[in-house]
C-alpha cells in the first residue's frame, strides 16, 4: 500500500512555481515541439481542405457546404457501407510523411524530458535548448527509444480499438517508460534492447497508487488542448512547456515515494 501518495493539484502547482520560476528558459527548450505543433496545423489544414474539396463540399460557400454535408449524412445513413466512399484517405507517401513526423515529435519531446528530468535532480545543470531537445537522437538513445515508440503506439492502438477505454489504461500503465529507461541508462552506462523492453513492466508497477492522479493531470491537459486548438495552436507557447514540465515532475514524484516505501 503506497502511504506517500500525491496528488495531481501538488503537482500542477509545482510545475506553475517552475514554469513561472524560468519562462524564458522553459520556452526555449521547447522551441523545436512548439514549431512542429504549429507545421502540424497547416498541414493538417490542408489535408483537411484536400478532404474536403474531393468530397465536393466548399468550405468557401457555409450554405453549400452545410447543404452538402447533409447529402453525405443521409448517403450514409441510408446506406452505412457508402461510408466508406466519404472517409478521408491518404496516400501511402502521405501515410508515411504523417507517421514520420509523429515519430520525430515524440523524440523532440522525449529529450526535453530528460533534459527536465536532469535540470529537476540538480538545480546547476546548465540547459542548452538545442542539444537538450534533440538529445534523443544521440546514440546513447536512439535505438531503443525507436522501439519504445513503436511499442507504445502498438499498445496504445491496440487498446483503443478496444472501445477506448483498455487504450486509456494502457496509456497510464506505460506512460512512464520513456524516464525509466533514462534512468536505467544511467545506472548502467549502457542500452540493450532488453532494458527498453523491461521499462514497461516496470513502469506498470511504478504507477500502482498514481493512476488516478495521472489520469487527472491528462484529463486537464485534454481540456486545454481543446482550448489551444481554438487558438490555432497559439496557447502552445505556454501550454507545450507546462505539459513538458507536469509530467517530469510527476515522475520525479512517483520515483521518490516509491523509494520513500
Amino acid at each position: 500500500m503506497n502511504n506517500n501518495r500525491i496528488s495531481a493539484l501538488e503537482i500542477r502547482r509545482e510545475a506553475h512555481r517552475a514554469f513561472r520560476k524560468d519562462i524564458k528558459g522553459n520556452i526555449s527548450l521547447n522551441v523545436i515541439p512548439i514549431l512542429l505543433r504549429f507545421l502540424a496545423v497547416y498541414f493538417g489544414t490542408k489535408i483537411y481542405t484536400t478532404w474536403m474539396a474531393n468530397l465536393n463540399v466548399n468550405l468557401a460557400d457555409p450554405s453549400q457546404a452545410s447543404q452538402r454535408l447533409s447529402e453525405i449524412s443521409a448517403s450514409m445513413a441510408n446506406d452505412p457501407s457508402s461510408a466508406s466512399d466519404f472517409m478521408l484517405t491518404l496516400t501511402p507517401e502521405t501515410s508515411v510523411a504523417v507517421y514520420a513526423f509523429m515519430f520525430f515529435f515524440i523524440m523532440i519531446c522525449v529529450g526535453v524530458s530528460y533534459t527536465l528530468i536532469d535540470k529537476l535532480r540538480n538545480p546547476d545543470y546548465q540547459v542548452n535548448a538545442l542539444k537538450g531537445s534533440l538529445q534523443a537522437f544521440s546514440g546513447r538513445y536512439f535505438f531503443p527509444l525507436l522501439f519504445i515508440t513503436a511499442l507504445f503506439g502498438l499498445f496504445l492502438e491496440a487498446g483503443l480499438m478496444l472501445y477506448i477505454i483498455p487504450g486509456i489504461w494502457f496509456l497510464m500503465i506505460f506512460s512512464q517508460a520513456f524516464f525509466i529507461f533514462k534512468d536505467d541508462v544511467a545506472d548502467q552506462n549502457k542500452w540493450t534492447l532488453r532494458m527498453a523492453f523491461s521499462s514497461f513492466s516496470r513502469s506498470s508497477v511504478l504507477m500502482r497508487g498514481y493512476k488516478w492522479a495521472y489520469f487527472s493531470l491528462c484529463l486537464e491537459f485534454f481540456f486545454w488542448e481543446i482550448l489551444n486548438a481554438l487558438t490555432h495552436e497559439l496557447l502552445s507557447i505556454w501550454l507545450q512547456p507546462y505539459e513538458q514540465l507536469t509530467m517530469a515532475i510527476f515522475y520525479q514524484k512517483v520515483l521518490e515515494n516509491n523509494r520513500k516505501k
